[in-house]
C-alpha cells in the first residue's frame, strides 16, 4: 500500500444529490480509491482507503452508503488471459477459466476489454456489493485497467509509445499498433531498477529499439522520482500522461488520477 494519501473535495459536493452523481471505485489488492463526478467534472477524490470500508463503512460511511445513479468498480485481478472477440465464446469461458488456476475463493469475470479482445479474470476481491455494501445502486464491476485502456486508445497511440501506470509497485504496461490493442501486461517490482527490467522485457518482445520508443507514466509518479529519471537514460523519451476523461481542479494533476478517472469511460459502454 502507498504511504501516500491524496484527498480532495469540492465545495459544491452534495450528497443529498448523489442520485445525479457517479462513484467510481478501484479496488486493489490492500486499498482502494474513489472518485465522485458529475456531469464530467471531478467532485472529489480519495486513494489508499482502507480496505475495511468497503465491509463496514465507518470514516466513509457518508460517501459509501449514498445512493448513486451509477457506481462504477473496477477490480484488481490475479491472473487474466485475453482472447480475440471473433475466437470467444462465452460457453467455452469456464474451460478457460481453468488457464488461470481458479479457487473456491476466486471470482471469475469475462468481459469485453478494448472491443477487439475479451478479458477473462480472476479476483479474491469481492465486489462491494458482495462486501455489504448494498446501498450502492446499479453497481458495475470492471477489470481496473479497462478505462485506462479505453482513454489511451482514444488518444491516438502510436506503436512506438509504451504507456505504463505505476500505483502500490505494481506497473500496467500497454502498447498500441495502429490504434489496435497489441500488449498489455502488469508486473509486481521492487525498484526502479526491476521496472527499468520489466520495461525492457516488453520492449524487446515487442521488437522496439530503445532509442525509438516513448514511454508514457500515469499513476503514483513524477518527473522528480528516480523511476522516472532513471528510465531517461535508456529510452528515447519519458513523459507523463497529460490525457484528462474528467475535468480537474488545477492542484490535481492529470496522470496522478488517469487510471481511477478514466472508469467513467465505462459508464455506457460496458455490458453485463
Amino acid at each position: 500500500m502507498s504511504e501516500h494519501n491524496y484527498k480532495y473535495t469540492d465545495e459544491s459536493l452534495d450528497l443529498g444529490a448523489a442520485r445525479d452523481y457517479v462513484l467510481l471505485l478501484q479496488i486493489d489488492a490492500a486499498s482502494f480509491s474513489y472518485i465522485i463526478a458529475h456531469n464530467g467534472q471531478l467532485l472529489a477524490w480519495a486513494e489508499n482507503c482502507p480496505l475495511a470500508e468497503l465491509t463496514n463503512p465507518q470514516e466513509l460511511s457518508e460517501i459509501l452508503t449514498a445512493e448513486y445513479k451509477q457506481v462504477i468498480a473496477g477490480v484488481n485481478d490475479t491472473g487474466f488471459t485475453l482472447v480475440p472477440k471473433s475466437l470467444y465464446d462465452g460457453e467455452y469461458a469456464a474451460n478457460i477459466a481453468r488457464l488461470l488456476n481458479v479457487s473456491a475463493e476466486n471470482s471469475v469475470y469475462a468481459q469485453d476489454f478494448d472491443g477487439n479482445n475479451v478479458i477473462v479474470y480472476k479476483t479474491q476481491i469481492g465486489t462491494p456489493d458482495a462486501s455489504g455494501l448494498a446501498a450502492l445502486h446499479e453497481q458495475l464491476t470492471v477489470h481496473r485497467a479497462k478505462g485506462w485502456v479505453s482513454a489511451v486508445a482514444n488518444n491516438y497511440p502510436t506503436s512506438t509509445d509504451i504507456f505504463l501506470n505505476v500505483e502500490n509497485s505494481v506497473v500496467e504496461v500497454l502498447n498500441f499498433n495502429y490504434n489496435r490493442l497489441r500488449y498489455f501486461n502488469s508486473f509486481t517490482y521492487k525498484n526502479h531498477e526491476e521496472l527499468g527490467y520489466f520495461v525492457a522485457l516488453v520492449a524487446s518482445e515487442l521488437k522496439l529499439k530503445p532509442a525509438d520508443i516513448t514511454l508514457v507514466f500515469s499513476g503514483d509518479i513524477n518527473a522528480a522520482d528516480m523511476s522516472f529519471s532513471y528510465l531517461t537514460d535508456f529510452f528515447g523519451h519519458v513523459k507523463l500522461n497529460t490525457i484528462q476523461t474528467l475535468d480537474l481542479p488545477e492542484a490535481i494533476v492529470p496522470h496522478k488520477i488517469l487510471s481511477l478517472a478514466a472508469l467513467s469511460l465505462c459508464a455506457s459502454s460496458e455490458e453485463n
